[in-house]
């Protein structure tokens, strides 16, 4: 069995490590990882009439609410591939991200959610074939070999703050006013709407007071970086997926999370997607 996986970001990449080894390790998978940082990965996916000319794949698995995200399920639907989606039905109110989470669920035929309130989210709409896997992220941070020596050994604490997609309220002033003498290690901006003035106001706050920014990090690195800081602060998703099994003191600021819950996860979501997308395409042959 063909299986493409779509990685658009940081995060989606951290929440698809440990599936994309257990389908890797599988027998029955024939696995192709396109990363969308790469330019080659959107002509591989190019909307022709021949569609994923190299990889035609009998499904991709695609995770999240992205805009590149929902650009490949656009395109996988439109050549009749079959989706897998990965975090459908979560709730974020602050962000755009909700209508376009909402699209790629409308375009899959497997939903695997990481809740029982997405779970009873999607079945309320009339969705089947919704199974609740629980996170993949925690299998990673239980089973992954991330965690290295302390990276910075005075006291610290880590700001994630990304744009209010919504309605463009800014928060990031109010937040930099209430940081403590700890040193604060900023992680800047995805690519949103709004995204060049938080830039501009964590380059102008590093001008005046001592910190560390990180235009991007890998995500073992990260995981690191999050298990040894004091706090971690802001609004993104992380605080939800990874700072709670790393038992790490969050602060969470406004309102792009709005809706979101922690995911239930107990190390063995991987392996529950990779039987069930076995078992589906044993029963859809046997029908």
């Amino acid at each position: 069995m063909k299986i493409c996986i779509v990685i658009g970001s940081r995060a989606d990449e951290g929440l698809l490590l440990w599936p994309i080894k257990m389908l890797q390790e599988d027998g029955e998978f024939d696995v192709t990882v396109l990363d969308l940082h790469d330019a080659s990965a959107w002509e591989t996916m190019r909307m022709t009439e021949d569609g994923w000319p190299r990889t035609r794949p009998d499904w991709v698995l695609l995770l999240g609410d992205r805009f590149e995200i929902l650009a490949s399920a656009l395109g996988a639907h439109l050549q009749r591939i079959k989706i897998a989606h990965l975090c459908g039905g979560d709730q974020t109110e602050g962000s755009y991200d909700d209508a376009m989470r909402d699209c790629i669920s409308r375009l899959a035929t497997l939903h695997f959610v990481t809740n029982e309130q997405a779970l009873a989210r999607l079945l309320a709409v009339g969705y089947s074939q919704v199974h609740l896997v629980g996170s993949p992220g925690i299998d990673y941070i239980r089973h992954g070999d991330w965690l290295k020596a302390r990276p910075i050994q005075e006291p610290y604490v880590v700001v994630s703050y990304q744009p209010e997609t919504i309605d463009g309220t800014n928060d990031l002033p109010a937040l930099l006013d209430s940081l403590s003498e700890k040193l604060p290690v900023f992680l800047m901006p995805n690519p949103d709407r709004g995204s060049e003035e938080i830039r501009q106001q964590i380059m102008a706050f590093s001008e005046n007071c001592r910190c560390l920014v990180y235009e991007a990090i890998p995500h073992d690195e990260f995981l690191n970086l999050l298990a040894h800081c004091d706090e971690f602060i802001g609004n993104s998703s992380a605080i939800f997926y990874e700072a709670p099994e790393l038992g790490v003191p969050t602060r969470l600021v406004g309102k792009r999370q709005r809706g979101r819950v922690r995911p239930w996860g107990d190390g063995h979501a991987s392996e529950r997607i990779v039987a069930i997308l076995k078992s589906f395409d044993r029963e859809q042959v046997s029908v």
